[in-house]
């Protein structure tokens, strides 16, 4: 069975979320993977632990994608999309499609977008963010952490309820603490239907006894200044925190002290990877894994980390770094300048700027080449 609907709000009586059968969720309960099943196309089970490869593709607009390999997809390739719902499925298996043509103009919801950061999700309605922490992939599924709701100082957003009513829902949906359990599953793969039109990149995410089906549409990149920066670049070399500054430019002073500098390592060694990032002012250390997608946005997810007593002043430097990166997304820039690197003359001087997301400004220094 099939059902049509349109997401138009008349005097609030219809919402997004009664349309996602938010009335029907109640309790925490977890994930059945044995009930799990792809809807459109001949995917294994969660539980086939067979390698399976998804080959996207070369093409102008999306060169840079590669291979998928199922069951785990990497997060790096995952993001490189917009995902929007387009239709969910309900215990029954009753199939809602979302017509996106009322996404546009008059009195309409907004999509609900999905963003596949590392260690977390982050779904968008209109300027309000639902960020979903996870932890760890076990047994073909990840395990959820709680749901934190943001709201920019900049969002008006158009009606409240909707947006409140959606942080109840995905609250339900991904309990805290692990008890709740969800995975994602690349259900279609672009090939062009009998008609000629192009069938797009669709991302399947089941959580609970529910599956809702995201359209990916290959993001729009964006102008880069300074020079290219890579994964192995970043490795290369060991970066020291030569200043940090708020949204108001004033200085951090957590990580603004001299006699205990804040380094980082990409490719961190504690964790033996090569896309984690870890931050050190000689005690802890915090970091997790991250992404450097092509126009140089840094995502970095969350990691385990040591528990190890240190100077109080240490301290506040490494958990003001970890509320600074953990879970960040920020914007790179890199510039190499001619006169000498100080610390050791035979080394190339690069400044690399990181600008975050919340607003504050850190410059990374290269300092030490790293050797593997």
């Amino acid at each position: 069975m099939t059902l049509s609907c349109h997401l138009l709000i008349p005097a609030r009586a219809l919402t997004l979320i009664s349309m996602l059968g938010m009335t029907g969720l109640v309790g925490c309960q977890s994930i059945d993977n044995s009930k799990i099943e792809p809807i459109t196309a001949k995917a294994p089970k969660p539980v086939d632990t067979d390698e399976k490869i998804i080959t996207f593709p070369q093409s102008g607009d999306n060169e840079y994608i590669g291979s998928w390999k199922l069951p785990e997809l990497p997060v790096e390739s995952l993001n490189r999309f917009d995902w929007k719902l387009v239709r969910w499925v309900d215990n029954q298996d009753v199939v809602t499609h979302i017509d996106p043509h009322v996404y546009a103009g008059g009195n309409t919801v907004p999509p609900l977008m999905l963003d596949v950061r590392p260690s977390n999700l982050v779904f968008k309605y209109d300027c309000q963010r639902y960020s979903l922490h996870h932890d760890g992939y076990h047994d073909y599924t990840y395990s959820s952490y709680g749901v934190t709701t943001t709201t920019p100082a900049s969002c008006l957003i158009n009606d409240t309820q909707v947006a409140s009513d959606i942080s109840e829902y995905l609250t339900q949906l991904f309990p805290k603490y692990g008890r709740g359990r969800f995975n994602l599953k690349v259900i279609s793969t672009p090939k062009q239907s009998p008609s000629k039109k192009l069938i797009p990149y669709e991302l399947a995410l089941n959580a609970q006894d529910k599956q809702f089906i995201f359209e990916g549409t290959a993001k729009k990149l964006q102008p880069i200044s300074g020079l290219p920066i890579t994964y192995e670049f970043l490795k290369t070399y060991r970066w020291r925190l030569v200043s940090a500054v708020d949204s108001d430019h004033k200085s951090i002073t957590e990580i603004s002290h001299p006699g205990f500098p804040v380094s980082a390592y990409f490719g961190y060694p504690i964790y033996n990877e090569e896309h984690q990032v870890g931050f050190s002012s000689d005690c802890n250390g915090v970091g997790g894994p991250y992404i450097l997608t092509a126009d140089n946005i840094l995502l970095i997810g969350s990691g385990p980390q040591t528990m190890m007593g240190c100077d109080p002043k240490r301290e506040a430097a490494e958990d003001k770094i970890r509320e600074l990166e953990q879970l960040s997304k920020s914007q790179l820039t890199l510039e190499q300048l001619s006169n000498t690197n100080i610390d050791d003359p035979s080394l190339p001087y690069y400044l690399l700027t990181q600008k975050l997301d919340t607003g504050e400004t850190l410059i990374w220094k290269n300092k030490k080449i790293i050797t593997r």
